[in-house]
């Protein structure tokens, strides 16, 4: 048994060094360079979770949200549990997330969309979060892939 370690980020380094292992011991040399085809797949992966939205530039013409009294509160998700959205005295809204909470400043970008930056081993960037117009709901884009990224008010 063979085994690789390493604690580098996922270029495929460390695939290429085990590929380049089974390359030596099948037929006694390197067949090919596996850095880009192993780098290719995990950038592939990599941009599968990637919002689709430059969250970074609203658009110029973006409608403004309302105040954020409209969107605090206690929200659930019965795959996710709860989430509760708090307004700062400066008037920011923080998302806060998981079973220890994790927060996450939000930031507009238009009408009631807004916008995190996502962290952690998962992390894919900045992702939505678009609330619907009632202010009964809302989803948090990158936890929405399987449809379950819905959190829905509690308490009225």
């Amino acid at each position: 048994m063979h085994l690789v370690l390493s604690n580098a980020s996922p270029v495929g380094v460390a695939d290429a060094v085990a590929l380049d292992f089974f390359d030596t011991a099948q037929t006694g040399k390197v067949s090919r360079d596996w850095i880009p085809l192993v780098d290719a797949v995990y950038q592939q992966q990599e941009e599968e979770g990637r919002s689709k939205t430059d969250y970074a530039h609203p658009p110029s013409d973006a409608a403004p949200g309302k105040d954020a009294e409209a969107y605090t509160g206690t929200y659930e998700s019965d795959y996710y549990g709860r989430a509760q959205v708090v307004a700062g005295e400066d008037g920011t809204l923080t998302l806060r997330l998981g079973p220890k909470p994790q927060s996450y400043r939000l930031t507009h970008y238009d009408d009631d969309t807004f916008s995190f930056r996502t962290d952690g081993e998962n992390a894919v960037g900045l992702t939505g979060v678009t609330f619907t117009p009632d202010g009964k709901s809302f989803t948090v884009e990158y936890l929405d892939a399987e449809g379950l990224g819905t959190f829905t008010r509690t308490g009225g």
